[in-house]
């Protein structure tokens, strides 16, 4: 992606999406192995690693799941052996002597497209993960890896869509030559023959359409993993950034410079774990729930955005009504609504400039208005106009511009998604969307949503109100980031709680079964090594089943409230959690054991 404008959040927004679960993991490998074929049990997995180490715990897993392994030192050693042994499936490290695993990966795609290569590799640089996937990397896996389950089931995965691309391109072919075989005995046929051929070559364009979608979609769910590992990191940094100046807040005068420069940091924390939310729903891995909502501020923040990504040549004009009431909305679809339009706006007039028109204001929608939204009732409304004066829609296909997979964009260039979206997200909240197209002089679209009742105004501030305090309870706190148990001990002691800390599950699980009466609650992060949050819970409460058990996250997908409910787990919360939010879950969580 060379001379990308793109930053670091757009490009987790682009990448979308496709995240592995960890219990649909397990269940698959075993299912696998109890009903591996005699075919699957003779493929052949090439893994490229300068490290002695990584290919024998790799070789050895994968042998012992049936598959053949083959073994290089290098790059130059794997492309030797790649070309001897023709493997059907090649594992490659990014940093290695002599040839680097993006040349050997280049290298494999060009000569086989068919055969996956997945690469498993050590560096977390972002560029390098986004190179990989753009020279052909089937699959994106970090190192270290801590469970060999998830490599043995991205391995089976892509011998299965090998598969299914080989038979596709047989079948392709298998067609092609049918094709041509009929079309040399058509030519002496009638015109109701004629018509056949004809329609065979759509089937062939269709076909090939498919294909092309296929493809790209393996793309993205490689992208969309790689989002969901940045966001679980982020928010596990914002964290303690979060915590400790809340913190410190409360030791500086309430008046004083120090105090508003450490609420500058809490709000600007704030909005960066609100952008988190966005890019996890941008890859639809986070939830969505409609509230009582002014959009002003969505707008205008989606705006910003875009104003760091557009070209100079495009003007950006905005006429935001700031007294606009509220609509019952998602912020994070609304978001996506706004980014998606803006986009297509953008893709009108990348080639010659043009301005982007935002307007939103209020509209009262009377009887003799209707024929611009046939469908809504007479009521008040809030109106969103985005325009531009780009290229235009031909009038033959704005009908057709909602569709699924309609686009007019070139190969590479977007999947036909993007207003599906969008009119499913303003069908969801119950409004309406038009568009207005003139070729050559550009596109309107406007969005309509029910406005609410207006209610007296509430102020953003939060009211201050006492921290609920500990009485000397006694909690085990676990989390394998060093900075996080740091500054929730002090945060946790503050409050009046004795806590000891613990950066490994499996120790805390030692010092639990020594001592399982010296502690009033655990708190333990989801996300460590050797055993996770989840299996952690379950092994305390064998030793001690009235335990109470808070599980934080930075991000899980697999992981909801109710399903923590029925392992017995008390409370479930997402980091970072505020001071006031975790004071008042440990102080509910503690109280519900009393009786």
């Amino acid at each position: 992606m060379k001379n990308s404008r793109f930053p670091f959040f757009r490009i987790a927004i682009i990448s979308l999406i496709f995240f592995f679960e960890s219990g649909v993991v397990s269940e698959y490998i075993i299912r696998k192995k109890n009903s591996m074929t005699d075919a699957e049990a003779g493929k052949t997995v090439l893994t490229v690693d300068d490290e002695p180490g990584i290919r024998e715990s790799i070789g050895d897993y994968l042998e012992d799941s049936g598959f053949k392994i083959l073994k290089a030192e290098n790059g130059r050693a794997g492309l030797n052996i790649f070309r001897r042994e023709k493997p059907d499936v090649v594992l490659v490290d990014l940093r290695m002597p002599e040839v680097d695993g993006l040349d050997v990966l280049d290298m494999v795609t060009r000569e086989s497209p068919e055969t996956p290569v997945i690469v498993v590799s050590g560096t977390g640089v972002l560029q390098d993960a986004i190179e990989a996937l753009r020279l052909g990397a089937w699959d994106y896996i970090l190192k270290p890896i801590e469970d060999m389950a998830l490599l043995e089931y991205a391995v089976r995965k892509a011998l299965e869509r090998s598969k299914l691309l080989i038979e596709n391109r047989k079948h392709h072919e298998h067609l092609e030559i049918e094709i041509r075989k009929r079309t040399a005995e058509l030519e002496e046929r009638t015109r109701a023959l004629e018509e056949v051929n004809r329609h065979l070559q759509k089937e062939i364009i269709d076909h090939k359409r498919t294909e092309e979608l296929f493809r790209q979609a393996q793309k993205m769910e490689a992208i969309g993993t790689l989002a969901g590992g940045i966001a679980h990191d982020f928010n596990n940094i914002l964290f303690p950034i979060l915590g400790y100046a809340q913190m410190t807040v409360d030791d500086v005068p309430l008046e004083s410079l120090a105090r508003r420069n450490l609420e500058g940091i809490i709000k600007a924390a704030n909005r960066a774990t609100e952008l988190v939310r966005q890019i996890l729903a941008f890859s639809h891995q986070g939830e969505h729930e409609q509230k009582h909502l002014k959009i002003q501020p969505i707008i205008k923040e989606s705006l910003k955005l875009l104003r760091s990504t557009l070209p100079a040549t495009i003007e950006i004009r905005q006429n935001i009504v700031s007294e606009c009431g509220t609509v019952l909305a998602d912020p994070i679809q609304i978001h996506q609504l706004m980014m998606n339009l803006c986009t297509n706006a953008y893709h009108a007039m990348r080639d010659n400039g043009g301005i982007l028109e935002v307007i939103l204001e209020e509209i009262i929608l009377r009887p003799e208005d209707m024929s611009c939204c046939p469908d809504m009732p007479p009521s008040q409304y809030l109106k969103l106009t985005i325009g531009d004066t780009g290229h235009g829609i031909a009038e033959n296909i704005t009908e057709r511009i909602f569709d699924p997979y309609f686009t007019t964009k070139k190969i590479g260039e977007g999947t036909g998604l993007g207003l599906s979206v969008v009119h499913g997200i303003v069908k969801t909240h119950n409004g309406h969307i038009a568009v207005y197209s003139d070729p050559g002089q550009g596109t309107t679209f406007h969005v309509y949503l029910p406005l609410l009742e207006r209610k007296p105004e509430v102020s953003d501030e939060m009211p201050e109100e006492a921290l609920p305090i500990g009485r000397n309870e006694k909690i085990l706190l676990v989390d394998d980031e060093l900075p996080i148990i740091h500054m929730m001990k002090q945060m946790l002691e503050r409050l009046g709680y004795h806590v000891t800390e613990q950066s490994s599950s499996t120790q805390a699980l030692k010092l639990f079964q020594c001592h399982p009466e010296n502690f009033d609650l655990v708190i333990t992060d989801m996300t460590m090594p050797h055993m996770t949050g989840i299996r952690l819970s379950e092994e305390l409460m064998r030793i001690r089943a009235d335990i109470p058990i808070i599980l934080c996250t930075g991000f899980s997908e697999t992981i909801t409230a109710d399903m923590i409910k029925t392992v017995g787990i008390r409370e479930y919360v997402m980091k970072p959690i505020l001071q006031h939010e975790m004071a008042g879950t440990v102080r509910r969580v503690l109280d519900e054991k009393r009786p």
